[in-house]
């Protein structure tokens, strides 16, 4: 199975690029861009990504976009990224950030926009990987600057593969969002959210009635809601599970506990994937073997998840057919 898992191809759809530094790139940026991280030596640092809580993982999340100081820095970060989808067969993958936080330090918003584009232009002439960028609104500042966000992004719309709801959950249901969103759909560009991982099964339906999401980000809550789970089962929206995410965070106590299991044997249209891999010490690959080695979760369950995960993804359709032959043949042979 371990020798399978790492040779499959695979798809991911629920990655934040800052998530994706591991604490050797931060350590080289911020003594390239003569920034004080605090940490003595590069062990320290390896030490902190070890967190014990919430607020220590967003304190070295955001420690990581304040050592990026250019269009190249993230661009370079991605492009690790991209390397390490090399690695491990990630043909297409679709990854988070948002303009907020760069904008809130001074850059304009196509600092980030111009960054990730490049980076995806040059990953699929580089290594044939598709996909795209997706930023997100920041929650918990409010639908207002989610409007002024929206304002940066249209101009850039063409860069843009999808826009999601993130960060702090609980307090702010996608409701409150429903106008921009509704301005999101108008301008042709696909609607995700972060919904259902900390927060109750009615912040997934909020998602769905009042933004109107073509895919939910984590959504392990639904199980707590009968009728929701019928109506994800029966619509087959996409669920983006994040399961080592899930255990580092303390919604599981151990993958053993991980819901992802019973969510697959219930028809739920869910996929694997590693949200802030460096900082879980998990990417694509080790997160599936995770749930594997962990649950009852068996090689048809991963295949079957891992064609969840080309169905659900925004790839045209051609590229879907493209990616769901290779895996195929991959599993056939």
């Amino acid at each position: 199975m371990k020798k399978f898992i790492k040779k499959m191809p695979k798809v991911e759809l629920h990655m934040h690029v800052e998530g994706s530094m591991e604490a050797e790139t931060l350590w080289e940026l911020a003594h390239h861009n003569d920034y004080k991280i605090g940490y003595n030596n590069i062990d320290e640092l390896k030490a902190a990504y070890k967190f014990n809580n919430l607020t220590e993982f967003i304190d070295m999340y955001m420690l990581g976009t304040r050592v990026i100081k250019s269009e190249q820095d993230l661009y370079d970060v991605c492009m690790t990224y991209f390397k390490k989808c090399v690695e491990q067969n990630i043909q297409h993958t679709e990854i988070h950030s948002d303009i907020r936080t760069y904008v809130d330090y001074g850059y304009p918003p196509e600092f980030v926009i111009n960054a990730l584009h490049s980076a995806f232009i040059d990953a699929k002439r580089l290594y044939g990987i598709t996909g795209g960028f997706m930023p997100c609104f920041i929650r918990h500042l409010g639908n207002d600057v989610a409007q002024q966000d929206l304002e940066l992004m249209l101009p850039f719309k063409d860069k843009i593969l999808a826009i999601g709801l993130s960060a702090i959950e609980v307090g702010y249901p996608p409701s409150l969002f429903k106008d921009t969103f509704a301005k999101v759909r108008d301008a042709g560009i696909h609607v995700i959210a972060h919904a259902g991982e900390e927060a109750p099964a009615d912040y997934i339906w909020s998602a769905i009635k009042d933004i109107k999401v073509e895919r939910i980000d984590h959504g392990i809550r639904c199980l707590d809601d009968e009728r929701l789970v019928e109506y994800l089962v029966e619509t087959q929206l996409p669920l983006t599970v994040c399961p080592q995410s899930n255990v580092a965070l303390k919604i599981f106590k151990d993958m053993s506990q991980h819901t992802l299991p019973i969510m697959l044997d219930k028809g739920l249209n869910v996929s694997i994937h590693s949200d802030d891999p460096a900082h879980f010490n998990a990417y694509l690959t080790e997160n599936m073997l995770s749930i594997v080695e962990n649950t009852a979760v068996t090689k048809a369950g991963i295949i079957q998840m891992a064609k969840n995960a080309i169905n659900g993804s925004f790839a045209n359709s051609e590229r879907k057919k493209e990616l769901l032959l290779n895996l195929n043949n991959y599993c056939n042979n």
